[in-house]
């Protein structure tokens, strides 16, 4: 179950990053100041992605209060991979032989971590 909770709080820092992207794609920053404030403060892609992080937040405390940190914080390593996952699928960012044998790094480091 810990596990799990992990897996949610990593997955929701990675879709902040998403959402986070995403704002930042739809924030006008030119103009007068107030208007630039203004924009950033309606966008709601912003909102999204720090309330995606503040709920990952409070997962991830429950994690540490549960696990110990020298196998919790590896696998915060696996947002990497499911950020590059959205970034191709939902971005259409590239996918080469490089990000791949980076993401197998990622995961097989972060299981030989948590079976040690």
């Amino acid at each position: 179950m810990i596990y799990l909770l992990a897996f949610i709080s990593i997955l929701l820092g990675a879709v902040a990053q998403y959402f986070l992207k995403m704002g930042m794609m739809h924030w006008e920053l030119k103009g007068p100041i107030g208007d630039i404030l203004k924009s950033g403060l309606s966008n709601y892609y912003l909102w999204g992605g720090l309330f995606c992080y503040g709920v990952s937040l409070l997962f991830w405390l429950y994690v540490l209060s549960r696990m110990e940190l020298s196998k919790a914080y590896p696998m915060v390593s696996l947002g990497y991979v499911i950020t590059l996952l959205i970034g191709y699928f939902l971005l259409n960012e590239p996918l080469n032989p490089s990000k791949i044998a980076g993401i197998l790094l990622i995961v097989a480091g972060v299981c030989f971590i948590a079976r040690g």
